[in-house]
């Protein structure tokens, strides 16, 4: 099918992708690997056997298909709400089944779908092992601005600057510190207030102060934290300390890094940088000497892209888009393979106005429009 709106958020999951179009309607569309290891992510019910049913959920690949109903937390299936934001599934190329996904409606409550084996779908459940469909959350209070989700952990930010989470917290990815091995219901963190933004790596969190302050948890393995911890995780909520903090208007991850974009347009990152994914001209990652890098641009980014299992990052400017990072599947938008070290302007053969851009391990997606073409 065709999505004929205009299209409001999308996400860019592991061999899979959402879309919202304008008016609030959710679609999916992936691969399916097989009726056996699907979890449920896309939302959209079980597999059928479909014999080309374009409208059916099937093995192999599925064009978009519609998400028209959600269930509510007695069980009722209802009509689909309008929705606003959408967050893919975290997995890896190999593996398109284990994983799961979030939307929020435009009414602030959020719908979780997928995989449950370590409580990541916030139902409070230890019994439900995967669900098909998108269920409603419950037990957080007020309206969901934004969301996460990192593999096998799940993060909710509400309007109020608190942030929930459920899922795992082996490496302390839902900032719950040494003693919890996983909440399968919303647990808040009780050290962030004020919290203006968040991202998620694989295993690891970063979140935004409104007041300007850093905070980050989880996984510091190849020091995507921007500290040194000789590869433990940080279990605790704890304060990054960047230079400047208080001008960062954007944080931003992917699998192994984080990225910080500041209100002059530079950005600075930390972490894993073995693809060139830190965008800082070499394949080093970061370091106790060198705790974080500035990112080789001369151009005004205003915007930065990536996602959770993705290991290529998009700076967006005004009118161009730069990338670096992992290439191997023509991610970057470029005709060669090669990853690339230091960021390369995407050729969109005119200049364009893109708004975001979202990224996985195995394709990109972009919005926006041709400005002279």
């Amino acid at each position: 099918m065709e999505i004929e709106g205009a299209i409001q958020d999308f996400s860019a999951g592991s061999q899979h992708t959402f879309f919202i179009e304008e008016g609030g309607t959710a679609y999916a569309a992936g691969f399916v690997e097989s009726d056996f290891g699907y979890r449920g992510h896309l939302g959209v019910g079980e597999i059928e056997d479909c014999k080309n049913d374009k409208n059916k959920l099937c093995e192999g690949e599925n064009d978009p298909l519609t998400i028209k109903t959600v269930i509510d937390p007695s069980g009722e299936k209802l009509d689909a709400p309008p929705f606003k934001r959408v967050y893919a599934g975290v997995g890896i190329p190999a593996d398109s089944g284990e994983m799961h996904s979030v939307l929020i409606a435009q009414n602030g409550k959020v719908y979780i779908t997928g995989n449950n084996n370590k409580g990541q779908l916030c139902l409070g459940d230890d019994k439900i092992e995967y669900v098909d469909e998108f269920h409603e959350v419950s037990g957080i209070p007020g309206r969901a601005r934004a969301a996460a989700v990192g593999d096998e952990f799940t993060l909710i930010l509400t309007e109020d600057g608190e942030v929930w989470g459920c899922g795992s917290n082996e490496v302390g990815q839902i900032g719950q510190g040494d003693n919890t091995d996983y909440s399968n219901k919303p647990v808040r963190i009780k050290e962030l207030t004020n919290i203006i933004d968040l991202s998620t790596g694989l295993s690891f969190a970063i979140f935004l102060e409104e007041k300007g302050r850093v905070w980050g948890t989880g996984s510091n393995l190849y020091g995507q934290q921007c500290g040194f911890t000789a590869g433990e995780p940080m279990t605790n909520v704890h304060e990054i300390d960047i230079k400047g903090a208080d001008k960062i208007t954007q944080v931003e991850t992917n699998r192994e890094s984080s990225y910080f974009l500041f209100g002059d347009g530079e950005v600075r990152s930390c972490g894993r940088n073995d693809e060139g994914q830190l965008g800082n001209g070499d394949y080093a990652n970061t370091s106790e000497i060198n705790p974080i890098v500035k990112v080789a641009l001369n151009e005004r980014i205003i915007r930065i892209g990536s996602g959770p299992t993705s290991q290529s990052v998009f700076f967006i400017g005004e009118d161009s888009v730069w990338a670096s990072g992992l290439n191997d599947r023509f991610q970057l938008g470029m005709d060669d393979i090669g990853s690339r070290g230091t960021p390369v302007k995407v050729d969109f053969q005119c200049d364009v106005e893109i708004e975001y851009v979202s990224s996985s391990d195995s394709h990109t997606v972009a919005n926006g429009r041709y400005l002279n073409c």
